[in-house]
Order: structure tokens, then C-alpha cells, then sequence
């Protein structure tokens, strides 16, 4: 991380928030050109200033330092079955998981129910 990177991401989460430097500086404890300094890439905050930075900004401190999302959470497969089934589909080469995916996919837009109604009438 640079100076410059560091207050690049700084100046867009403030903004973002609709803060002036002299509102983030306030809610912090620091004089505002202090802000300006990070933001310009003068200066980064200490560890302590940086974690009160990321918490005013409602951000957790390794994205306003790497700038690296968080992973998003994924919600866990709780029908027993589905869930067996992906573990599966793991083991399968590349090329049969993304039909399977495609397949996913079609049955959730519902674009294979007209499939299904003829095959139950044949």
C-alpha cells in the first residue's frame, strides 16, 4: 500500500459517506489538514487513527487499507440433498460443472418448464 493509494480510498469512502474532511476530522479526534494530508498521500495514520477511520466510515480496515472487498458471505445449502449434490459436482471435471450450471440456471429462470410439461406427456 502507498501513501497515494491509501488516500485515494480514503477521500472516495468519505465521499461516499458525504463527509467533509473537517466532519470525518472531528468524529476521529484529529485536526481536519490532517485528513488533507492522508488524503493527498502526504502522510498514512497510525494503526490507531486508521482503525477509527474505517470505523466512522463503516468499513472494515483491511478494505480502506488494501482496498480488497471481504469475501461475501455465502448462505449455507440447508436442503440435504442440494447440498450432497453440489459436493458432487466438485468432483466432476470443469467441463460437466458448467453444464450443470447451465442447467442451474435454466431451471431457476424457469426456461426449462416448457422442457419438463413434454416430457411428462410423452
Amino acid at each position: 500500500m502507498t501513501a497515494k493509494e491509501f488516500g485515494f480510498r480514503l477521500y472516495q469512502f468519505r465521499e461516499q459517506r458525504q463527509l467533509s474532511m473537517a466532519e470525518l476530522a472531528r468524529q476521529i479526534g484529529i485536526d481536519y489538514m490532517q485528513v488533507h494530508r492522508y488524503e493527498r498521500g502526504q502522510s498514512v495514520p497510525s494503526l490507531e487513527t486508521a482503525v477509527r477511520l474505517a470505523n466512522v466510515l463503516q468499513i472494515p480496515l483491511d478494505v480502506l487499507v488494501t482496498g480488497k472487498e471481504a469475501p461475501v458471505p455465502v448462505a449455507p445449502i440447508r436442503n440435504a440433498r442440494l447440498l450432497q449434490q453440489v459436493q458432487e459436482l466438485e468432483t466432476l471435471p470443469p467441463e460437466r460443472q458448467e453444464l450443470a450450471s447451465r442447467l442451474l440456471e435454466a431451471v431457476i429462470a424457469g426456461e426449462l418448464d416448457a422442457v419438463a410439461r413434454r416430457i411428462r406427456r410423452l
